[in-house]
């Protein structure tokens, strides 16, 4: 079976908010097509630095009953293993599903052009 990589744009328009959305991250993203190589690998490396910058991190200190979430969108996440094997980690992912594109009309969040 053939399987086809995506390539998704590095930039996007968030579908509600309308601001700019830097879509790739270390785990998944590996080349910008429109450059060689050595300065994809250049610019995915600052990108990478820029995203993982302090002032752009949260950390949870997990408490009984602590829930989450966050628009996936433009979000880079990931669990750390802090928890013994005794314990219980109980995950459940939710995600909704559209049958169309979003209307920003709905949100109320519709800027004047």
């Amino acid at each position: 079976m053939l399987h086809r990589r995506a390539t998704p744009p590095l930039l996007m328009k968030h579908p509600i908010t309308g601001k700019k959305v830097l879509y790739c991250n270390p785990g998944y993203s590996i080349r910008i097509n429109e450059l060689p190589e050595a300065e994809s690998d250049e610019m995915l490396r600052y990108l990478y630095d820029h995203q993982l910058e302090e002032r752009f991190r949260y950390t949870h200190q997990w408490t009984e009953n602590d829930l989450l979430v966050w628009d996936h969108i433009g979000t880079i996440h990931r669990a750390i293993a802090d928890y013994r094997p005794d314990e219980i980690r109980l995950m459940r992912r939710c995600q909704v599903m559209a049958t169309k594109v979003f209307d920003p009309a709905f949100s109320g969040l519709t800027r004047a052009a």
